[in-house]
């Protein structure tokens, strides 16, 4: 078996000798990154691991397996490789924790008013402390959209600060999740935590009970503008919103309206339809908002959890086991 990496991080030695202890006799080849995988030679690779897949299949007759480095998985939408037998994996549940502590942390700044507070300190003036008043999270209503490793986790941390949770997923009848997970003990792995359960065309029930929407759906043309105006317009007034998915799946116009009319609340946003965002970004003028440039999945180990999930599924690879976190080309993710 050869393995093709193609990565802008490095395989050191210690990682490429765990791989050859898994996987006895894999051949590791590495290559200059590049983020067009059409470029690199794929005659004798058998199983390449990148960010893009290879459009120009017939140059890989040898590819069986692509074990992408993200979590979502919209880059093969709509690709040659949907019409081929060649499994495709991501690498779902090695962000689950960094991205839910984004949210936890962002649901408690706008909890606390935080990017209100972060203005004493540039101004130097006292502010009117009642009017800056913070809420629990205790007792509250948050609503998960999307119950993958990350929309599980950040129900369990929720959860722990006391907050009900309703789930909203593809399909709601399905409770468990038997997809990767670098942190065992952590998440929903069982399905235990959701209060109730929602599917397509249920988000007019779901909306208006949360006092907090997370957006954690992958990005796939039945997400595009899951959240538009007519949905955000069933939030209560005083409700946030946070959203770490993809950009497009909120409307951002129409979030960009509810904040500036007083119909929410807050949010934060770390993903955008542009990316990167010029500096003339409509959003950056919006109140009440707080952005990031795409950074909540960014964190320092990301790599040892991405070879943990490379080893077991080398390891299922050679063996004809099945693979995790196979992407569903139906499903788009």
């Amino acid at each position: 078996m050869k393995l093709l990496f193609n990565s802008p991080y490095t395989l050191d030695a210690a990682d490429a000798a765990a791989l050859r202890i898994a996987v006895p006799g894999i051949e590791i080849a590495t290559v200059p990154y590049t983020p067009d995988p059409d470029k690199l030679p794929g005659a004798d690779v058998d199983a390449l691991v990148t960010e893009q897949v290879p459009r120009n299949l017939a140059a890989w007759p040898r590819l069986r397996w692509v074990q992408l480095m993200s979590a979502g998985s919209n880059q093969v939408i709509g690709h040659p490789i949907g019409q081929t037998s060649i499994p495709v994996t991501t690498a779902s549940g090695t962000h689950g924790v960094p991205i839910a502590q984004y949210i936890t942390c962002s649901a408690l700044m706008l909890a606390h008013r935080m990017p209100q507070l972060f203005e004493f300190k540039p101004t130097r003036k006292w502010p009117n402390r009642v009017a800056l008043a913070s809420f629990s999270l205790r007792g509250r209503t948050a609503g998960i959209l999307g119950y993958g490793s990350i929309g599980r986790e950040s129900a369990r941390q929720l959860a722990a600060l006391g907050m009900r949770i309703l789930c909203y997923k593809r399909d709601p009848a399905v409770h468990e999740d038997p997809g990767f997970n670098a942190w065992p003990g952590t998440g929903d792995p069982r399905g235990e935590l959701p209060a109730a359960w929602y599917g397509p065309g249920q988000l007019t029930e779901l909306l208006p009970q949360c006092d907090l929407v997370v957006v954690t759906v992958p990005s796939t043309p039945t997400t595009e503008s899951l959240l538009g105006a007519r949905e955000l317009a069933l939030l209560k007034p005083t409700a946030h919103l946070i959203h770490i998915s993809r950009g497009g799946v909120v409307d951002e116009t129409a979030l960009a309206d509810a904040l500036r009319a007083g119909r929410l609340a807050g949010a934060a946003v770390d993903c955008f339809v542009r990316e990167p965002t010029p500096t003339d970004y409509p959003l950056f003028d919006v109140p009440n908002l707080i952005m990031t440039p795409h950074m909540s999945g960014v964190y320092d180990a990301f790599f040892p959890a991405f070879n943990a999930l490379l080893r077991e599924n080398a390891v299922r690879f050679v063996s004809g086991r099945p693979l995790l976190n196979v992407v569903s080309t139906a499903a788009g993710y």
